[in-house]
């Protein structure tokens, strides 16, 4: 392969500064590994999100990218020794691994057996492996499974804090403010007697409104969510899921994109874009990857391989590929709607101008909005809340003690709480049910939560696909059952929200959506001088822009699956205020377009603590005294007088 160019490597890597040295070096890796600048650059963020949590602020040095050349390197080696074994060689390495990750013993099979035993007690073993085999074991093993709710009284998983707790202790970085926007706002100060917050649903009744309107399929008896009252489970058959549904719902999508799109740009008529056309036409569909249609289902999007997929009213459903090198701005990733302009010349290929902006939700200013927006502070952290090599909740319990001190009006907790990618259950080392850890180890952190708290504070869960707690593990999920909050040893006066959740707090709008969108955008995503140009609020911004908690599709393989027969509840109804998505990239806060995008971070992560984050709702005077607020005040937004700081656990 040819050595790439100087303008290539700086068109694939946006706006990265790249000395002549680096561009020496890529183009050598390119040339060694038969590489495109586009796979290079691919390679490039998966060594960030590697290395340094995803920050986009990391320059590609000459030094940087002779690790990314080991990382290539080590890939080809990788494949080269997997063909020369042949087609079997993978799956005997797993079955190998598998063997060897586990060793029995006459001492682990007793300990093993005697857990079985009714009523049988047993001790902590004395040594370290021992202790680490034990895990969570209760005292007393003979628990009643049937009883409402467990006993908190289980004793530490560790006789001594773990190494990982030690330093957790000692750290030097706790209540340090990572981000925060509009710090020059005071800070805000309300009464011990103040008002309860009011909290409105804004999912339920849009939600039942389209069930009792929705005509899917002739199946639609049997398909169709049934609009319950709050509190009660809702209808969720994530293991039953028709093609047709799928299907119908991806086609209302872009029909519904199209007709949006047609009256805010004043279009007489949309083209269909697979057919021919010698002038520039406006076609709406849906991005879509060429390689998936080729089962290379592990190639990432490229400028290269987009392809769009039209409705059956537009386009009989039909795809086409898009050339989108003549397109000076772009950022796409597949499943996502866009309005594209450009002509056909061929009937072969769409060759993309622009891409039109998508119609925004609508989004009152103050002066328009029914409710008082009367001023509030609220508390967000998400999990997990423990570290990796324990379960003692130690973040846990020094995020409680942050908001003791803050006394906040309304806090946001977003799972996972028992995460079943902790490495203790990962391995297999802990007997204890999730409801078992999460009554002994979260609830009595939530009893001293809510009861240093004023009654007025309101304390809500929001369920995450990887919580062992909650039995749905797909995405949308129905908040916490009644039944399920007590059996977990939750207080009264904690509630549960549904994931994604849509809240109305005092007139400000949140939205929550508590799945990893932003980890799988960030490595499907393809752009070109977007017009945001800090990537990490760019991907946040997209669910608004796509009006959906989950625009991407197809998923990831190991990510939950998203229902499409609930995609009414993905939708967002209205245009958030705030929007909150919680990722493992680096947390930030931005307003952007009148909407703050959050990512509070994780509170825990691996062997040291997380971030959380704290907004407060200024009176809407003291953002005009500090110039936030400029010209007409009735046209201003709650954006403008929301301050946030992102703080270190």
């Amino acid at each position: 392969m040819s050595a790439a160019s100087t303008v290539d490597l700086l068109r694939a890597f946006g706006g990265a500064k790249l000395e002549p040295d680096a561009v020496a070096e890529c183009q050598s890796i390119c040339q060694t590994f038969d590489l495109s600048t586009s796979e290079l650059f691919i390679r490039w963020q998966t060594f960030l999100i590697n290395q340094h949590v995803g920050d986009v602020s990391i320059q590609p040095t000459r030094e940087r990218l002779l690790q990314v050349r080991g990382l290539v390197q080590q890939e080809q080696e990788r494949k080269l020794s997997l063909q020369r074994r042949g087609p079997h060689a993978s799956q005997a390495i797993k079955l190998t691994r598998n063997k060897e990750r586990t060793h029995y013993d006459k001492t682990s099979v007793e300990g093993l057996l005697q857990g079985m035993v009714s009523g049988s007690q047993r001790d902590p073993l004395a040594t370290p492996q021992s202790t680490k085999r034990v895990g969570l074991l209760k005292a007393n093993a003979s628990v009643n499974r049937n009883r409402a709710a467990f006993s908190p009284a289980t004793p530490s998983v560790f006789a001594e804090p773990s190494p990982s707790a030690i330093r957790f202790s000692a750290r030097t970085t706790m209540g340090r403010t990572e981000d925060s926007l509009h710090s020059e706002l005071p800070p805000l100060v309300l009464a011990s007697d103040r008002p309860p917050v009011a909290v409105r649903d804004l999912v339920d009744k849009a939600v039942e409104a389209e069930e009792v309107t929705s005509d899917e399929s002739d199946d639609a008896d049997s398909e169709k969510p049934v609009a319950v009252a709050r509190g009660a489970t809702k209808r969720m058959r994530y293991m039953f899921e028709k093609v047709g549904t799928r299907t119908e719902v991806v086609n209302r999508r872009i029909e519904r994109m199209a007709i949006e799109t047609k009256t805010e740009h004043k279009i007489e008529a949309l083209a269909n874009p697979t057919y021919a056309h010698q002038v520039d036409v406006t076609a709406v569909g849906r991005i879509l990857n060429i390689n998936l249609e080729e089962g290379l289902t592990a190639t990432p999007l490229t400028s290269d391989s987009l392809v769009l997929e039209t409705s059956r009213r537009l386009g009989n459903g039909r795809r086409i590929p898009l050339d989108v090198r003549a397109t000076p701005s772009f950022s796409l990733f597949p499943g996502q709607i866009v309005a594209v302009e450009g002509k056909n010349l061929k009937g072969t290929e769409f060759l993309v101008s622009q891409f039109r902006p998508l119609p925004r939700l609508p989004h009152p200013c103050i002066g328009e909005r029914p409710d008082v927006l009367s001023p509030f502070n609220t508390i967000v952290a998400a999990g997990p809340y423990t570290l990796s090599d324990n379960f003692e909740y130690e973040p846990l319990g020094v995020l409680v003690d942050h908001v003791l001190a803050a006394s906040p009006s309304v806090v946001f907790l977003l799972g996972p709480f028992v995460s079943e990618g902790h490495p203790m259950i990962r391995d297999g080392l802990v007997d204890m049910l999730p409801e078992e850890i999460f009554c002994a180890k979260i609830s009595p952190h939530l009893s001293r939560l809510r009861e240093g708290l004023p009654s007025a504070s309101l304390i809500y869960l929001i369920p995450s696909a990887d919580d062992l707690c909650c039995p749905y593990v797909s995405f949308p999920q129905p908040q916490y059952s009644r039944e399920t909050l007590l059996q977990m040893g939750v207080p009264e006066g904690i509630e549960s929200l549904d994931n994604p959740a849509q809240v109305s707090v005092n007139g400000v709008v949140f939205g929550v959506s508590n799945i990893d969108v932003l980890f799988h955008l960030v490595k499907e995503e393809v752009s070109r001088l977007p017009a945001l140009s800090d990537r990490l609020p760019r991907l946040a911004w997209h669910l608004v822009e796509q009006r959906h908690f989950y625009p991407l599709s197809p998923p990831p393989a190991d990510c939950a699956g998203v229902l499409a027969s609930q995609d009414a509840r993905l939708r967002m109804q209205t245009m958030p205020d705030v929007l909150i998505t919680p990722s493992q990239l680096k947390p930030f806060v931005r307003a952007h377009d009148n909407v703050v995008v959050l990512n509070p971070g994780l509170s825990s992560r691996g062997l040291a603590g997380g971030t959380f984050a704290k907004l407060s709702m200024h009176p809407q005077a003291s953002a005009e005294l500090s110039g936030m607020v400029l010209g007409n005040p009735q046209k201003a937004y709650p954006a403008s007088f929301t301050s946030v700081d992102i703080v270190r656990i």
